[in-house]
């Protein structure tokens, strides 16, 4: 009997759809955020090809002198075009909570189809409780995925290390510029000055010797 159910009925092989989705899509959230978690936490050290976007971005915008008042608004909208196989996080977040419904609407609906067919209580009972028996696990995959709270997790070390780490090595590394600068400015007008003393150094003045000389042959030159 249940053999017949599954197929025949296109009810159930809907819920069967449903339900494979909802699996899927579960699995590479569960993959992808574990990984992004463990990516964050220490962004310095890690060689994702986003991550390295993110920190060439900021310090980008720095080095045109464009600050940024939301650090949290950056990384979010950053965060969006995040593609895990092609597809942004907020559509397989999407596609499992739809075959969550999915599910629950096939198994009523077939088992609604079924009463109206004149099927025993026996078909229609198994497909209203594959039906939601199916969303019922999908639901639990759900909230063990914790899929808000996981990517709460992850904005927030990005926002963390932008603001405090990534931050202050920019500042730094420009304060380190700027003294360098600095000196170097200091010891180009000091070679200024030692040149330019020395172009303007002062004859020493005449000996009283040869003014008295000079003054003996002007005199006999004049006689």
């Amino acid at each position: 009997m249940f053999e017949y159910i599954i197929n025949t009925s296109p009810f159930i092989k809907a819920i069967l759809t449903c339900c494979f989705l909802g699996v899927i899509s579960w699995g590479i959230l569960e993959i992808s955020y574990r990984s992004m978690i463990k990516s964050t936490a220490q962004i310095g050290k890690t060689k994702k090809k986003w991550l390295i976007s993110l920190k060439k971005k900021y310090e980008d915008y720095h080095s045109m002198n464009v600050k940024v008042n939301n650090v949290e608004t950056f990384v979010d909208r950053l965060f969006r075009k995040k593609r895990i196989c092609g597809f942004t996080c907020s559509f397989w977040v999407t596609l499992e909570r739809l075959s969550i419904a999915g599910c629950a609407i096939a198994g009523a609906a077939g088992a609604l189809v079924a009463s109206q067919q004149g099927r025993n209580l026996t078909d229609i009972m198994v497909m209203y409780l594959t039906g939601i028996t199916a969303a019922c696990m999908l639901l639990f995959l759900d909230t063990f995925l914790r899929a808000d709270e996981k990517k709460h997790m992850v904005i927030i070390n990005m926002n963390d290390y932008l603001e405090n780490v990534l931050e202050n090595t920019i500042s730094g590394n420009e304060a380190v510029e700027d003294l360098g600068e600095q000196r170097e400015r200091r010891h180009r007008l000091l070679r200024y000055a030692q040149e330019n003393r020395k172009k303007k150094k002062i004859e020493p003045p005449v000996s009283m010797e040869e003014e008295k000389l000079l003054e003996d042959v002007l005199q006999e030159f004049f006689a």
